[in-house]
């Protein structure tokens, strides 16, 4: 989309997020909440701080990394910043909200969302030496990366003993996946 003052990236999506957590993001509360810019409906700040978080710590596995993402501590720090009233009560029950203000603390100051306790203390270091230690960095986003193959691959191969079609599909390309499978760096496109 071009408008005639400026240019703007439009990202569109089946999904919001890659997993399931509907008890964070609920579609008739954001429909209810939402607002109007220049005749355009967006979400409210409190939507926009939650879609932020939950797109670096789903979609972007931050969660399951614990890394710093400093565009998201960034974009956060500006949204709370223009709404001073803005409280987000889902710091309380998401983990995900926790993992991602427990990291953003470690570079940027939030009295707010700071905790003194001895198990966030441990936590917070914790975070800090896997963004800090090169080695222990590694370590880390090896045993993720790890991690969500093995997730995946499970995914695969639910849907190849559920889905016929996919069954079908993976025989006509055996070679590719073969190679696939056999770390071939280069496999010949799908058709």
């Amino acid at each position: 989309m071009v408008h005639k003052d400026g240019l703007g990236a439009v990202e569109i999506h089946s999904k919001l997020l890659r997993k399931r957590v509907s008890s964070l993001l609920d579609l008739q509360e954001i429909l209810a909440n939402r607002i109007t810019i220049d005749q355009v409906y967006v979400p409210d700040a409190k939507t926009n701080l939650d879609l932020l978080i939950l797109n670096n710590q789903v979609n972007d596995f931050g969660y399951l990394f614990k890394f710093t993402n400093f565009k998201s501590c960034y974009d956060s720090l500006v949204l709370e910043q223009q709404h001073k009233n803005l409280t987000n009560n889902n710091y309380k029950t998401s983990k995900y909200h926790r993992v991602f203000y427990n990291l953003k603390v470690l570079y940027f100051k939030n009295p707010s969302k700071a905790s003194s306790k001895l198990k966030t203390i441990i936590v917070n270091n914790f975070y800090k030496h896997i963004n800090q230690n090169g080695v222990l960095k590694r370590i880390h986003s090896v045993i993720v990366k790890i991690y969500i193959g093995l997730l995946t691959c499970l995914s695969g191969v639910r849907l190849f003993v559920k889905n016929i079609d996919f069954r079908a599909d993976v025989w006509n390309h055996k070679f590719e996946v073969i190679k696939l499978f056999k770390g071939d760096p280069k496999p010949k496109e799908f058709n």
